[in-house]
């Protein structure tokens, strides 16, 4: 029924005297039609003003419920959604509110639910700002060094001036979803023997073996590298089509020059390392031969170790033309391994540090254990 100048009460009221008298002299002292009189009376019946009164405040009851059971389920399904995120710092409690503001809930409700403080909804926070140059230098050094952690980053950033802890470290990692994809777990043979000939001090062992890789161009190459375990420092990185025992000795040869002879020679035992060649040149310098029992890589783990990153931080990110780039490139990534890439086994000192600060064994995982 449409609205009228009459309330629902006056109307009760003018049937009630259209009951008792004729009902055109009732409309006509009321200025309505008679078919507006029969109409209220179907519309209310017997109805007395008591009754038209009770009905109406059950009628504005019953929408008062309607919404509060609205309002409860626009909460549940508000907070449903608020529930699979985590609500831990003051930041995000503030964006949650926002969130929840924009599905129809009120402010006011939103703060209480999320337990925040209105007057904290407009806060912006300090730390934003102060974090804007560190996150950027950080992606920098992240596209400089794809395969680099958030540890070594670490150590880089506090290089170019920007000292920061750990946790701050690993905070803007994963605010800037910098993380390095994570390689499947291979199955390691635990092994109860100790590793022969430990290194107790610089140029005492050194480890060689082949890494094979392709050029561009269809040219195969193979890489001889040889390092020394306690310093872990990179000697040399020969690289060549093929490498035989000849070669290798040459290589040899001319590292025991500069850096004088080691004790021990650690390889495994390919064809190259266990041919004649070897042996003799082997005698003639007095150096012993620790060769790695069949099947049994993890004997020679440190030069697998610096094989694996040679690979991963290298080979799998440069491409190669030919094999005269490769020389060069690969040559430029060895000086950086020793001279700028920090060694988490050295305390996160390049090899070099570790060697011009006397081999100090004070920083963590320095020294082999036996």
């Amino acid at each position: 029924m449409r609205k009228s100048r009459f309330s629902e009460e006056k109307m009760v009221s003018i049937l009630r005297e259209a009951d008792r008298e004729p009902v055109g002299e009732v409309a006509k002292r009321h200025g309505i039609s008679e078919q507006t009189i029969y109409n209220w009376r179907r519309h209310f019946g017997s109805m007395d003003t008591a009754d038209v009164k009770k009905l109406r405040e059950l009628e504005q009851e019953n929408a008062r419920l309607k919404k509060m059971l609205a309002d409860r389920d626009l909460e549940i399904d508000v907070m449903k959604e608020i529930a699979a995120k985590k609500l831990v710092s003051a930041q995000a409690r503030r964006e949650q509110v926002r969130f929840a503001v924009g599905r129809g809930l009120s402010q006011r409700r939103a703060c209480a639910l999320l337990s925040v403080a209105r007057s904290a909804l407009n806060y912006t926070s300090k730390m934003l700002e102060k974090d804007v140059p560190a996150l950027g230098a950080m992606n920098v050094l992240s596209a400089q060094y794809p395969r680099f952690g958030y540890r070594r980053v670490h150590v880089f950033m506090e290089r170019q001036g920007f000292q920061m802890g750990h946790g701050r470290a690993w905070r803007l990692w994963s605010k800037g979803n910098l993380q390095v994809p994570r390689k499947r777990p291979r199955k390691r043979v635990v092994g109860s023997r100790p590793r022969p000939c430990i290194p107790r001090g610089p140029g005492q062992v050194w480890a060689y073996d082949f890494v094979h890789d392709a050029c561009a161009n269809g040219q195969k190459i193979k890489c001889l590298t040889v390092i020394d375990e306690f310093t872990k420092i990179s000697l040399a990185i020969d690289v060549a089509g093929s490498i035989r025992s000849g070669r290798v000795v040459e290589v040899l040869s001319q590292l025991v020059s500069v850096h004088g002879a080691p004790r021990y020679v650690r390889s495994d035992n390919g064809p190259e390392f266990v041919s004649r060649a070897i042996l003799r040149w082997a005698r003639s310098e007095n150096i012993d031969l620790a060769l790695s029992d069949p099947g049994k890589p993890w004997q020679n783990g440190v030069d697998e170790s610096f094989n694996g990153k040679f690979r991963d931080e290298c080979l799998s990110l440069e491409w190669f033309r030919n094999r005269t780039e490769a020389k060069v490139v690969i040559e430029q990534w060895r000086r950086h391994y020793n001279e700028v890439r920090p060694h988490s086994s050295l305390g996160y000192r390049t090899p070099n540090e570790f060697v011009q600060q006397g081999c100090s064994t004070v920083k963590q995982g320095a020294v082999v254990q036996e």
